[in-house]
This record gives structure tokens, sequence and C-alpha cells, in this order.
């Protein structure tokens, strides 16, 4: 994954916003983050079942540096450190509500038994790229 501040020619809006949240683990770790204000590492961890602790390190790393969460360390024996959501860290959360409710209504439709498929639910590719601002 680029950079954030690295610019291609004519970049897509999505594909800049994936430059923030882009990979398997950055949404969930915000996700977790919305539902209970403050975590810690170990907290996280037990949320996402897979990340091995160097991966979550390197994902809370960048989000910091991207301006996502907020680091706190506490002078103490042994050290606690919490994570938080940021003013613009929260900015995400409409974008997570959004895609929550596409995954529930996703989710739903596929286990319903059908005896047709549509092949045009979706709409049309140029209807989906000219939708969403990209292509």
């Amino acid at each position: 994954m680029r950079k954030i501040g690295s610019e291609t020619v004519s970049e897509c809006p999505c594909e800049y916003a994936l430059r923030y949240i882009g990979g398997a683990w950055k949404v969930l770790i915000v996700a977790h983050l919305t539902q209970v204000k403050i975590r810690r590492h170990a907290e996280i961890k037990r949320l996402l079942r897979g990340i091995t602790p160097k991966i979550l390190t390197q994902q809370l790393r960048e989000m910091e540096r991207d301006g996502l969460i907020q680091r706190t360390v506490y002078a103490e024996v042994p050290p606690r450190v919490e994570y938080q959501l940021t003013a613009f860290g929260e900015t995400l959360r409409p974008v997570l509500e959004a895609m929550y409710a596409w995954g529930k209504q996703t989710q739903e439709a596929a286990s319903r038994p059908t005896l047709t498929t549509n092949a045009n639910a979706g709409g049309t590719e140029s209807q989906r790229h000219s939708d969403s601002g990209c292509g």
C-alpha cells in the first residue's frame, strides 16, 4: 500500500480513501473503536481473530501516522497503551454504517433460496462506474 501523500495522475477518490483504510484489518480496527471508544492492544488482538501481533502493531502505527487513531501511553509498570479514534477517524463512522448495511442486506439475500438469478441486480457496468465517480 502506498503512503498517504504519494500522488498519482487523476487518482480516483475511492483509491484515495483506500490508502487510509485499505487492507483486511484497518476497517475492523476502526469498527471496534467505534463500538468502544478506548481499547488496549491486547483487547484489539483478541477481537481480531487471526491477526498476528506484528501485523496489528504495524496497522496501528500506520493508522496513527495517518491521523485516524490516537495512541496514549501511560507511565506505569507494566506500561499501559490505549488507542482511540481521532476526530478524523470518527468521520469513517458513516462509511462503516453503510458497509454494514450493505453487508447485512447482501448476506440476507444470499441466504434466501432463489429460483432465478437477476443478472442485472447491481445495474449495468457503466452505471456502477458512473455512480461511484470512478472509472
